[in-house]
């Protein structure tokens, strides 16, 4: 027990170093939100503008990592402060003279909110507009003057949006970040690697250790996203999107394939490896300039012993050849998105209804303590509200740490920095630094993304809130009590009230997943970017899995706990190599060899598929045993530990 503890903790710092590591446009959108929070800091201190935290709060939100996402984002806050706002000024107008009215209607508008939050694709705007609604109901509680109340929400309205708008025009002026350059550039980077690593090969040289599968995989589906937003920005990206999933997929397969560069090679490899590498110059030359280009396939494989050199060579040859595939007219994708309409849905009512309870608890214990301060006892019942248990916890988790964080540096500022500051310009000197660390921690992975929010936002409500400065600590006590208690009290309400587990939908997500698997084994078409499709809902099933394992209290036998999570990640484990084997299979032989092992292949598939979900298998339908070419022994081999790993799970759940 005492060596696992010893070896989980360095794994774990390896982790934490890992997503603070830095990579290509961190530092960029780092840059961003330091110069706009300057620049709103200044206007804000200059002008007395309130609420700067909430102006600050917003720059962080709207800066994004390219500008399409960016003018989403910033579209559909300014939509959602406004529709706050007059549903605010609303209620007060209609509800002054009655309290109980007024919180009972508040709260209607408040569940409506919650709940389109989770019906609707562009949930953000009334993520902000529940959010803005309760709190402006603590304005009520502050005086009996109802047009300081107003002024207070109109000046809520200003801080956030102006600050929205100079977000846009620093990152549309300044530093602008296209999706299609990043898209660019990302698979050039991709391609700079694998010259590099070919040209090591060719003279002989150490090649570096191979990445980790998780590494490859993550930057895969990077890529997948950069073309998303790049479809959304350039008509011509939309109009060959096909053509342009089919190159990442190039890409792709061949950053996977040139990590496993043979050690020993031959004359024959060598010259096979000078081709290749020409032929990647002139690939990347081509992406550079979104053109296609032409491989000389004269003899290109003569001798060469290396598989993996003739699989990326045959790679890049089929994508020099791709013939452009029709994609769905923008008139049907409208009459489809048209038709699925939206429908009343008792999970998402229930959400509704525990969010709104728990604020309404949270508002009850505001009023009743008279405490000003932990006013974001409220907010943190809607900012940690996710839609699954285990997404709760983690959101709560990140808030605590990024306000502990935020608090920790601001009670550090107070002590040693605030006596000795004069002036704005020592202001901004004292802030800047730690906005920094939050904007870095922001700018990486999902998984910390939002403790750097929270850090940040915490620190602006203890020491950036007045127009003077702060020497007091009662502060910075009170916001992170307000903090620590909605989170212990949204958990709660999450944890023990229709609580909504991820467990089934896991299986059946790796169900699907199965099936979509065994349904691409078994066809012979060819469909670009088929394969990151897998990869996509490979890595949305690791991150069910890894939200199913924070959910506080999910099962009752911990033996039973620990043996479903080992069965999921056994299971990932032989879906991913599964992938990885068919992926080269079907680089190395197309799609219409090994038909009768490719239908034996889909049906085993099919059969997991069905245990996956915890239904019978069809049939007990065995491997095929004169199997002689070893990555048909390989792909067997793993959908026959995935069939065995499948039926454990089902026994144990049977026994408990």
């Amino acid at each position: 027990m005492v060596s696992q503890t010893i070896t989980a903790t360095p794994n774990r710092l390896q982790q934490l170093a890992s997503l603070l590591r830095p990579y290509p446009g961190r530092g960029n959108l780092m840059l961003r939100c330091l110069i706009t929070c300057s620049l709103v800091m200044v206007i804000s201190l200059t002008l007395q503008i309130p609420f700067l935290a909430l102006s600050l709060i917003a720059v962080f939100y709207v800066t994004q990592k390219n500008i399409v996402l960016s003018k989403l984002t910033g579209t559909l806050f300014l939509l959602g402060t406004t529709l706050a706002v007059g549903l605010s000024i609303l209620t007060l107008k209609l509800t002054w003279e009655y309290p109980m009215l007024r919180l009972m209607m508040a709260g209607g508008l408040f569940f409506g909110c919650v709940y389109l939050m989770r019906a609707t694709k562009y949930g953000v705007i009334f993520f902000l507009s529940g959010l803005v609604i309760f709190y402006t109901q603590t304005f009520a509680d502050l005086t009996d003057q109802a047009d300081s109340v107003v002024r207070l929400i109109l000046w809520l309205w200003v801080a956030i949006n102006y600050a929205i708008i100079l977000t846009l025009i620093v990152n549309l002026l300044f530093l602008p970040q296209e999706p299609v350059a990043q898209l660019r550039g990302a698979l050039r980077v991709q391609l700079a690697d694998i010259i590099e690593r070919t040209e090591r090969f060719i003279h002989g040289e150490t090649l570096p250790e191979p990445l980790p599968a998780a590494v490859i995989q993550e930057r895969t589906l990077m890529l997948q996203h950069m073309l998303a937003f790049s479809v959304m920005r350039d008509k011509r990206y939309r109009q060959d999107e096909a053509w342009h999933l089919a190159r990442i997929s190039t890409v792709s397969g061949l950053y996977l394939m040139v990590q496993q560069l043979p050690l020993n090679p031959d004359a024959a490899d060598i010259v096979l490896a000078q081709k290749l590498l020409e032929a990647c110059k002139r690939f990347s030359a081509a992406i550079a300039e979104d053109t296609p280009f032409s491989v000389d396939e004269t003899d290109v494989f003569q001798g060469a012993t290396s598989g993996t050199l003739v699989r990326m060579m045959e790679s890049v040859t089929a994508f020099s050849h791709y013939q452009h595939v029709p994609v769905e007219s923008e008139a049907e994708s409208k009459e489809r998105v048209r038709s699925n309409g939206l429908v009343m849905n008792q999970t998402w009512c229930t959400f509704a209804f525990k969010t709104l309870l728990s604020t309404y608890v949270c508002y009850l214990i505001y009023v009743a303590a008279d405490w000003q301060g932990i006013h974001t006892i409220m907010l943190s019942c809607i900012i940690v509200a996710q839609s699954s248990l285990g997404s709760t916890a983690q959101r709560g988790l990140l808030r605590v740490i990024g306000a502990v964080l935020g608090s920790l540096a601001a009670l550090l500022m107070v002590i040693l920095v605030m006596p000795h500051i004069e002036s704005v310009v020592g202001l901004l000197a004292m802030s800047l630094p730690v906005i920094g660390l939050g904007a870095w921690i922001y700018a990486g992975s999902e998984k910390i993304s939002y403790a750097g929010i929270q850090m940040m936002f915490t620190f602006s409500l203890a020491l950036l809130e007045s127009f003077g400065p702060t020497f007091e600590l009662v502060e910075i006590r009170d916001r992170i009590i307000g903090i620590l208690l909605g989170v212990l009290i949204a958990t709660c309400f999450h944890l023990f009230l229709w609580p909504e587990r991820e467990g089934k939908l896991f299986w059946s997500s790796v169900s699907g997943l199965i099936n979509a698997l065994a349904k691409r084994v078994k066809t012979h078409t060819k469909s670009a970017g088929s394969e990151i499709a897998l990869r996509r809902s490979l890595a949305g099933c690791q991150g069910i899995a890894a939200r199913v394992a924070m959910e506080p209290g999910w099962s009752s036998d911990n033996r039973q706990s620990e043996s479903d999570i080992l069965a999921a990640q056994q299971v990932l484990s032989h879906l991913s190599e599964i992938i990885y084997q068919f992926e080269h299979l079907r680089a190395e032989h197309g799609d219409t060899d090994f038909t009768a092992e490719r239908q034996q292949a889909a049906e085993l598939l099919q059969n997991c598929a069905a245990l996956a979900a915890s239904g019978e298998p069809s049939d007990d339908a065995a491997p095929m045993t004169n199997v002689h070419e070893g990555r048909l022994q390989t792909l067997f081999y793993e959908i026959d530990q995935l069939n065995l790993s499948l039926r454990t799970r089902q026994a144990a759940t049977g026994m408990a």
